[in-house]
Parts: C-alpha cells; sequence; structure tokens
C-alpha cells in the first residue's frame, strides 16, 4: 500500500462500506469504493482464528 501510495482510509471505507462486494475465492472477499475520481479494489478475509471481531487481513489494495 505504502507503494503504491494508497491511503489507509480508503481502504477501511472500502472494506467497511463497499459499493460492491463478492466473493472471489477460498474465504477471501472482493470490494470496490468509489472514493473521490479514483474508485479502488481492495482484496481481504476475515481473520477468524482471533477473537478480534473487525480484524482483517488485506491480501492487495489498489485504484482502478
Amino acid at each position: 500500500m505504502t507503494y503504491r501510495d494508497i491511503d489507509i482510509e480508503h481502504v477501511r471505507d472500502a472494506v467497511r462500506n463497499p459499493d460492491s462486494k463478492n466473493n472471489v475465492f477460498d474465504g477471501r472477499i472482493r470490494v470496490k469504493k468509489k472514493v473521490g475520481k479514483k474508485e479502488i479494489e481492495v482484496i481481504y478475509y476475515k481473520d477468524d482464528f482471533k477473537d478480534k471481531i473487525d480484524e482483517y487481513i488485506v491480501i492487495t489494495a489498489y485504484y482502478l
């Protein structure tokens, strides 16, 4: 995310309030969110192995 200059708030917003959301494979979820003039896509999965309710592992994030 640092290399791609991705704003962490854009990632959080996409995960919490996506414009679109679908399962891709092996428990991973793809979300898209319009942020200003850009659209961000995030692929993540929920870490069910921990007791934390709102913990997610981000696989990748990029602006389309």
